[in-house]
């Protein structure tokens, strides 16, 4: 019994010792973990290339128009409306309401605008506030009635249904919805501003043609 003690006291000096030499170094620890943040690094460099990619192809299938609507021009302003959906009658309809609101927000955005410039008479900051508020009612009162789908496009990407839809209201449909609200306060002021509007557009549209016509010519000269 007694030369068992030392026997056992033996065998676990070994085992320790063993293990100690087992045991990996403070550098081979540090060595293992940069390893492991280098693999990280390159599976997210080619999680977000693989990302960055599937974008670049979506972007292919969204219309110009889309990404860089149409400026106002002779025949009215415009809007886009894009939607998502797993259902297709659903997304064309979104996408048609999201381009009505949007023109909305043109005309609204086109009448204040040219009325901060129109009015520098020396009617003040509050008389222009005043204005832009009842811009902002005339706007909300009204159905935008009148507009017309220039262009609409529709893909599938995922299983999910992509809408775009690019909508035109002409002046002349703006101006029989000022009309209605002849009554308003501002309405002469928003009048006159429409009427500057449509005369700038045209005017730089004038512009654009001849500029373009001398460009034809001298090409051909």
């Amino acid at each position: 019994m007694k030369m068992k003690f030392p026997m056992i006291a033996s065998v676990l000096s070994v085992l320790v010792m063993t293990g100690c030499a087992s045991n990996p170094s403070a550098l081979d620890l540090a060595e293992s973990q940069a390893e492991l943040e280098a693999q990280r690094a390159e599976l997210l460099a080619e999680k977000l290339e693989r990302q960055n990619e599937k974008l670049e192809d979506s972007l292919d299938n969204v219309p110009g128009w889309a990404i860089e609507p149409p400026q106002p021009d002779v025949t009215g302003i415009y809007g886009v409306g894009i939607a998502e959906s797993s259902n297709v009658a659903v997304v064309m309809k979104k996408a048609r309401l999201q381009a009505e609101f949007e023109l909305a927000q043109q005309m609204q955005q086109e009448i204040s605008g040219l009325e901060q410039q129109f009015t520098e008479d020396g009617t003040g900051n509050e008389a222009n506030l005043r204005f832009e508020s009842a811009v902002e009612r005339f706007v909300n009162s009204v159905e935008i009635a009148g507009q017309e789908v220039v262009e609409q496009e529709i893909n599938v990407d995922e299983g999910k249904y992509n809408g775009y839809v690019l909508m035109r209201l002409s002046f002349d449909s703006m101006e029989r919805m000022l009309e209605q609200r002849n009554s308003m306060e501002g309405y002469d002021r928003m009048k006159a501003a429409f009427k500057q509007l449509r005369e700038r557009i045209e005017a730089s549209e004038q512009t654009t043609n001849i500029m373009g016509g001398e460009k034809a010519e001298a090409g051909g000269a």
